[in-house]
């Protein structure tokens, strides 16, 4: 559906332009790579779509930022974030 001119952006795009200010913002509050940023998601908001505005927030303002997704909260961080999944690497 195209957008009509009289009235400007659709809701939807209004709404993911909304989605990546507030992660550039989050983004530019890092400062060190001990700087970890947490985003807490609005229960309307979908965890799939946060995370590809974050992926794209990151891929075009500061990319090797790490991000990780824990329950309804979106962590950022210049440096490496502690956890992870699986074992430990075999030495």
């Amino acid at each position: 559906m195209l957008p009509n001119r009289a009235s400007g952006l659709s809701p939807r795009q209004l709404a993911a332009l909304q989605r990546e200010e507030e992660v550039r913002k989050a983004l530019g509050r890092l400062r060190t790579d001990e700087d970890i940023l947490a985003i807490e998601l609005d229960p309307a908001e979908k965890i799939p779509t946060m995370r590809a505005a974050v992926k794209k927030a990151i891929a075009a303002h500061r990319p090797g930022t790490s991000m990780a997704i824990r329950g309804r909260t979106i962590y950022i961080s210049a440096g490496k974030l502690p956890g992870g999944r699986g074992r430990k690497p075999k030495s």
